[in-house]
């Protein structure tokens, strides 16, 4: 679907079709019958291209909670897989950071994320709030950070890779 949700088309086809249904019941027109099965059709088309079908937007809603995961679990393989493997400092940063802080607790309170298909390669930008927990101010002693995160993406031979991530601490309440 060339949208992200296709409920407001399937609604309104079923409940064409159902009106349809309807007023064929008391007019018994095929015509009538005929279009209240193609309303029905089309909606449950609607439903099932965008059940099978994943956006680009989709795909990077779910690859941040994801790697949140990963994070929590020092699977730093999950973590290199998704940046890019042509940019070393931000694989070797990473790296660093995941064994400084140690994250026990990675919660992704806020996620906003734009998606420019028109650029070559298609990029994206996703602004995050995180909340870390972990060993993030003292080394010795677990903390609880929240943090305005700025990540920059490209699609790369079909795969989205985190080219750059920007993060800032964020009070509570106060907007970025």
């Amino acid at each position: 679907m060339p949208f992200e949700s296709s409920l407001p088309l399937v609604v309104t086809c079923l409940l064409g079709a159902v009106i349809g249904f309807f007023v064929w019941l008391g007019v018994q027109n095929r015509w009538l019958l005929a279009v209240a099965i193609l309303l029905a059709a089309a909606g449950v088309g609607s439903f099932a291209v965008d059940w099978a079908v994943e956006t680009d937007r989709e795909y990077l809603l779910a690859l941040f909670p994801r790697l949140a995961r990963a994070a929590e679990r020092q699977e730093v393989s999950t973590i290199m897989a998704a940046l890019d493997p042509d940019l070393r400092p931000l694989r070797e940063e990473a790296e660093k950071v995941l064994k400084q802080v140690r994250p026990s607790e990675v919660a992704i309170t806020s996620v906003d994320i734009t998606v420019e298909p028109v650029r070559k390669p298609p990029e994206a930008v996703a602004n995050l709030m995180v909340r870390v927990t972990g060993n993030v101010i003292d080394k010795g002693m677990p903390s609880t950070v929240l943090a305005g995160v700025k990540v920059l993406l490209h699609k790369k031979n079909g795969q989205w890779l985190v080219t750059d991530a920007e993060g800032e601490p964020v009070r509570p309440g106060k907007n970025r």
